[in-house]
C-alpha cells in the first residue's frame, strides 16, 4: 500500500474510505454505491395511512356537529313560530302550617286570564279557606255586553173594523155606500132610493127608517119593518121592491126575508133573497128591484142611524 494511501485519507470535502473495491491506486477512492440508487425507492404507506385515518374522523365529526347546528336551529324556529299565546296555568306549591290559614295573592289586573292554582304540600292537611277571604276576581265584561241596545218600538196596525151588519132590533137607515146622503126609503108602498137627510121633512125621515127583524122566511137573514108602518114588510114583487103588509103566508115570509153579504172587505153589505139566492137588491135609478147578479155587482149598502 502506498505512503498516500496510509494516511487518513483526509480529502477535501470530507472523509472517504481508504479503499474502494475495484478501485486502483493512481485513480481516487470512490465511495460505494448505495444499494437503492438504481431502484426506486419503497414508499412509507404505514405513514400516509396514519395520515390520513386521523384526517377523515376530524372532518366526518364537524360535518355532523354542522348538521345537528342546523337542525336545532330549524326546529326552535318551528316552534316558536308554532308557540300560541294563550297563558299557560301557574302552579305552586305552598307549604302549609297546620293551624295556619293559607296565605292570600291579590290577583292581577287581567287575572281572569291566567288562572293560578295553590295546591298544599304533601306533607300536611290543608284547613278550608273561609268565603271571606278567597280571592274575588271581577267578572270580564266584554264591549259588547256593555252595550245597551234600544229596539225601535214594534209598529202595530190598527185591527181592521168589524165589518158592517144589520143588528136585530135595531132601528137603522140604509144608505147606498157609491151615493152618499141617498136612503132606501117606500113610497105609495114602492121601494125607492132618494136623498133623505137631516132637513128633510119628518115624513120623509120616517119612511127612511126600518126595524130589523129577525128573518121572517130565514133565522139566520133579517126582515125590515117600516117604522111609520108597523106591520109593514119590504119585499119583493114581481122581482120589485115594495112595502106589504105581512099576511102570515109562506111566500110572503120567503118574499120579506133577506140575506146580508159582507162585502167591500166588510164595509158595506149587499140583499140577498133568500128564496132568490141568485138575486140581489139593485138600484136601477130611483126605483129598487130584485136582479140576477152577484155580491159585487149589487148595490153596496151601509147601514146608518135613523134620521
Amino acid at each position: 500500500m502506498p505512503e498516500d494511501d496510509a494516511r487518513n485519507g483526509l480529502r477535501v470535502g470530507g472523509w472517504i474510505p481508504p479503499y474502494s473495491p475495484g478501485g486502483g491506486p493512481a485513480g481516487p477512492i470512490r465511495p460505494t454505491a448505495h444499494p437503492y440508487v438504481n431502484s426506486p425507492r419503497p414508499r412509507d404507506s404505514f405513514t400516509r395511512l396514519r395520515g390520513e385515518g386521523t384526517m377523515r374522523p376530524r372532518l366526518v365529526l364537524a360535518a355532523a356537529l354542522c348538521l345537528a347546528c342546523a337542525a336545532t336551529a330549524a326546529i326552535a324556529v318551528v316552534l316558536d313560530a308554532s308557540r300560541s299565546t294563550e297563558p299557560v296555568a301557574a302552579e305552586f306549591t305552598v307549604p302549609v302550617v297546620p293551624g295556619q290559614p293559607l296565605p292570600t295573592f291579590p290577583a292581577p289586573l287581567d287575572s281572569e286570564d291566567v288562572p293560578v292554582s295553590v295546591q298544599p304540600s304533601p306533607s300536611g292537611t290543608v284547613p278550608p279557606v273561609p268565603p271571606a277571604e278567597r280571592p274575588t276576581v271581577p267578572p270580564k265584561t266584554s264591549p259588547a255586553a256593555t252595550r245597551t241596545t234600544t229596539k225601535p218600538p214594534a209598529t202595530t196596525r190598527p185591527a181592521p173594523p168589524p165589518p158592517v151588519r144589520l143588528s136585530t132590533g135595531s132601528t137603522v137607515g140604509l144608505e147606498a155606500a157609491d151615493r152618499p146622503g141617498h136612503r132606501v126609503r117606500h113610497r105609495d108602498f114602492r121601494g125607492r132610493l132618494d136623498a133623505i137627510s137631516a132637513s128633510s121633512s119628518p115624513g120623509e125621515r120616517a119612511d127612511s127608517g126600518f126595524r130589523v127583524r129577525t128573518g121572517l122566511g130565514d133565522d139566520d137573514c133579517a126582515s125590515l119593518e117600516s117604522v111609520n108602518f108597523p106591520g109593514y114588510y119590504l119585499r119583493h114583487r114581481n122581482f120589485e121592491i115594495r112595502l106589504d103588509r105581512n099576511d102570515g103566508s109562506a111566500l110572503f115570509r120567503q118574499d120579506a126575508t133577506f140575506c146580508q153579504v159582507s162585502i167591500r172587505q166588510g164595509a158595506a153589505l149587499a140583499l140577498r133573497s133568500t128564496n132568490y139566492p141568485r138575486r140581489y137588491v139593485v138600484a136601477d135609478g130611483d126605483r129598487l128591484k130584485l136582479t140576477e147578479t152577484t155580491a159585487a155587482g149589487a148595490t153596496a149598502f151601509t147601514p146608518r142611524n135613523a134620521l
